[in-house]
This record gives C-alpha cells, sequence and structure tokens, in this order.
C-alpha cells in the first residue's frame, strides 16, 4: 500500500506541472476495475483495453473494446466453479472538452458477450452445471481522461464493463 501511495502521489506531483490533452488523436487504453457481467467474487477484477481508431471530429472518437473478468467459488471447499466473463465491442465516445487537461467523455457501446461456468465436479454431475451464455448488448458509459502528458492520461470510467474502472490512455 505504501508503495501505491508513493506511486500514486508522484502522478499527482508531476501532472501539476504537465500540460496534456485529448489531442484527437488514435488512442490506446487498458483498464482495471470492479463488476462486470455480474462479477464480483473473489478474483473478479475485470480487465479491458479500448482502441480509438477513428476521429470523426475532434470531439467524437470510433472504437473498439474488450475486457475480460473471471471468478472462482468453492462449493461445499470441495469443488470449485469458475465463472468467466468476455465482451467485444464496438463504441463511440464524445469528449466534452477535447484540447483541455481535464477531458470529460461519455459515450454508448454495441457489442457481444459471452458467459461461460465450469466446474471440477465428477463428470458424471459436471455436464449439469456447466454452461455458456452470450447475446448482443449495449450499453452506455462516462469518465473522464485527466491528461498528464501530451501522450499519457489517466481515466476513471462507470458504465457496463468494468461497472467502475481507472486505468491509462495512450495517445498514438
Amino acid at each position: 500500500m505504501k508503495k501505491f501511495t508513493a506511486v500514486f502521489a508522484f502522478v499527482l506531483l508531476v501532472s501539476s506541472f504537465s500540460f496534456g490533452q485529448f489531442s484527437g488523436k488514435s488512442s490506446l487504453g487498458l483498464l482495471a476495475g470492479f463488476g462486470g457481467g455480474g462479477l464480483t467474487g473473489n478474483g473478479a477484477i475485470p480487465i479491458a483495453a479500448e482502441f480509438n481508431f477513428y476521429n470523426y471530429s475532434d470531439k467524437l472518437q470510433l472504437g473498439a473494446f474488450a475486457g475480460y473478468s473471471s471468478t472462482t467459488a468453492d462449493i461445499v471447499s470441495t469443488y470449485k466453479f469458475t465463472y468467466t466473463y468476455i465482451i467485444v465491442a464496438g463504441q463511440g465516445t464524445y469528449h466534452f472538452s477535447p484540447g483541455e487537461k481535464f477531458d470529460p467523455f461519455a459515450g454508448v457501446a454495441l457489442g457481444y458477450n459471452i458467459g461461460s461456468v465450469s466446474n471440477d465436479l465428477p463428470s458424471n454431475l459436471s455436464s449439469f452445471y456447466s454452461s455458456t451464455a452470450g447475446g448482443l448488448f449495449y450499453s452506455g458509459f462516462a469518465g473522464f481522461n485527466y491528461w498528464l502528458s501530451q501522450n499519457f492520461a489517466v481515466q476513471a470510467r462507470v458504465g457496463y464493463f468494468p461497472y467502475v474502472g481507472a486505468g491509462i490512455t495512450y495517445n498514438m
């Protein structure tokens, strides 16, 4: 925890002296957070990546988003169930203050989700408790980038996947 606090303090200090912003370039983002696809148990830390590759205007970006989360649950301390959730989506992001250090955004996503459960039950029971499911989904999201330099930002985001997330964004 001390190491995290020191790194966080350093990032805040550096950011106070830098002059970054959303530049209307393609961007790559990596996120980690809490919640996604209903998975909130042990080990369910969703990770996600976004690649915004088409800049329709200086305020509107289009791109792709992918996320993964997995958790396990022990049943009667003998058997283990593993729940996995994967999403792939296209997204559109509207930046309210392009060119500013504090860059709030909102967007929509349309994609496909895949959920599965597996277990280590004996083979005669295993198939009764294993399954997959999936389908199309749509979602809204919102957040902000805080630009530390011209190419790097920290990002906070709320929405469908992860429900609450933080990460970094890199302008390409």
